[in-house]
């Protein structure tokens, strides 16, 4: 059952269910989401699939390995989880960013259809990831794909 909130539909994209007082906003190419008083933040990109062959399952999960690669994060393949919804993947992933004397929480989901990916990142302070990392995954395990033109 949900509580107070509101739905958000990204035209050709998704719809999210964002809870009382989470706030989102569009910023150069992706977005935001946020709730006041929170610990950290989500970040949504969409990603339009060149090579659609690929099960999404195991486009979410390259996907997602191939973008950590790319920005150097150092990371175990058995700590990536994929789940298989049928017409939907998704592959996600927590570490650790120890960085000087500031440390950051990531998570990284990668939600693959047929010819469309989304990412989200949940970022926050790892001495306050919980309740709010269960918060973000509840937001993300609500989102639903819009039908696509091209199927």
């Amino acid at each position: 059952m949900r509580v107070m909130g509101k739905i958000v539909t990204y035209e050709r994209w998704m719809t999210l269910y964002l809870p009382d007082g989470w706030t989102e906003r569009e910023d150069e190419g992706f977005v935001l989401l946020e709730k006041d008083g929170w610990p950290g933040m989500m970040q949504l990109s969409f990603i339009e699939r060149d090579e659609i062959k690929t099960p999404p399952a195991e486009a979410a999960r390259i996907l997602l390995e191939d973008t950590l690669e790319e920005r150097d994060v150092p990371f175990p393949r058995e700590a990536v989880i994929v789940e298989n919804r049928g017409d939907i993947g998704i592959a996600a992933l927590d570490y650790t960013y120890d960085v000087k004397e500031e440390k950051t929480h990531w998570r990284i989901w990668f939600l693959v259809d047929k010819t469309r990916a989304i990412m989200a990142a949940f970022v926050s302070d790892p001495e306050h990831v919980n309740p709010a990392l269960a918060e973000a995954t509840r937001i993300i395990a609500d989102i639903e794909y819009v039908p696509s033109t091209n199927d």
